[in-house]
């Protein structure tokens, strides 16, 4: 075998076609998921809902992030490629048709789906060892393959087990889909992603859901009596967009050398915050949630948002790490939050306050940038 090549995680390479249209089925996968939420129970939302939440989005997320890794590394538009892909999307029509807040009784569709994934998953790396002339990516394929085929024995398992123990079964298999690979650190080092691909493909599926949560705001928009505080709602979304986009062009440093897992879990964090700031902001027109509730379910979800970023912070050009613009994101996140709650029965001020908090933070991010 030849030795690696230093230079592929500093090739230019962007998003497929193919690849682009794979990612259409989890945005109606993550609508779905999203919906889980958006039930609600003696003016809250139960603890039951948000675990399924999470868990959905962590085993969606996961499987998606392991296929982008293929991609990412090895992936081709050839017909063997593209036909891997378009196989997958095809069942994952039948596993997002699987996502119910009552998963006991889609249980068995949705392993099957997720056991045929993750076959197919190991199967690409199989395939790619035939290809594969640098001893570091030859060790990649076999981790990557291990897992996958590891997650796809455990899943099937769980559907031949007993109901009341099926689901030890699964969840070790959706922990071994998450932690699996880190024995396996020391190759992959070796044969970093590209972080470029990378990042486009995280952030092209992060758009994805700011427009989902944008679709969800404007149902909850009245033509017939327009009313000031849509402004302020907008402005909420609009000002975190505006954050994830400095932070994803300007802030990460798109020929860091990396194996990429910071990004899967900190994107992970940064979905289920839009998830769960999607339910914030449409009930926010409603009474159907107690307000204090309501309240810290909005700053719930916009602490995660920007946590997931923080913690992207080893990704970013070195003149960016500085740890006094989030200690000010923190100060202004508390001060609002204590107006929220000062001011909880006087109209919605809560919203007001929250969008000129985050239109702020906007703007520490940018004022850095343009330095």
């Amino acid at each position: 075998m030849e030795r690696q090549p230093i230079q592929r995680h500093l090739e230019e390479k962007r998003a497929g076609f193919h690849e682009l249209f794979f990612d259409l089925i989890f945005v109606y996968a993550i609508q779905k998921i999203a919906h889980v939420i958006l039930h609600t129970h003696g003016g809250t939302i139960s603890a039951d809902l948000f675990f399924k939440y999470i868990m959905m989005s962590l085993i969606l997320w996961i499987l998606w992030s392991h296929q982008t890794f293929f991609t990412n590394r090895f992936g081709k538009t050839s017909k063997t490629d593209v036909c891997f892909m378009m196989f997958n999307l095809f069942v994952l029509i039948f596993l997002s048709n699987s996502l119910y807040p009552s998963f006991e009784k889609t249980f068995f569709p949705f392993f099957l789906c997720v056991t045929i994934m993750y076959v197919s998953i190991g199967l690409q790396y199989l395939v790619q060892l035939r290809y594969t002339r640098y001893p570091n990516d030859y060790q990649t394929c076999k981790a990557f393959s291990i897992v996958a085929f590891t997650v796809a024995a455990l899943s099937c398992l769980s559907l031949i087990l007993p109901t009341h123990i099926h689901y030890y079964s699964a969840f070790l298999g959706v922990f071994v889909a998450g932690t699996g690979l880190i024995p396996f650190r020391k190759y992959l080092y070796q044969s970093p992603v590209n972080m470029m691909h990378l990042v486009e493909r995280f952030s092209l599926l992060t758009i994805i859901i700011f427009g989902e949560v944008l679709v969800g705001l404007a149902s909850t928009f009245s033509i017939k009596h327009f009313d000031i505080i849509y402004i302020f709602q907008f402005l909420i979304l609009v000002s975190l967009f505006g954050i994830y986009w400095l932070v994803t062009e300007n802030y990460i440093n798109h020929q860091h050398k990396s194996i990429g897992f910071l990004l899967v879990y900190t994107h992970l964090v940064i979905n289920i915050a839009l998830g769960m700031l999607n339910t914030a902001l449409v009930y926010s027109n409603s009474n159907e949630l107690h307000r204090f509730f309501e309240i810290n379910l909005l700053y719930v979800s916009i602490v995660l948002f920007l946590a997931g970023l923080w913690f992207n912070s080893s990704y970013f050009h070195a003149h960016l790490k500085i740890v006094k613009p989030i200690v000010y994101q923190i100060i202004v996140i508390i001060v609002a939050y204590m107006m929220s709650v000062v001011f909880i029965n006087v109209g919605h001020v809560f919203i007001i306050v929250t969008a000129i908090a985050t239109c702020l933070i906007l703007a520490i991010y940018y004022l850095k940038v343009a330095e």
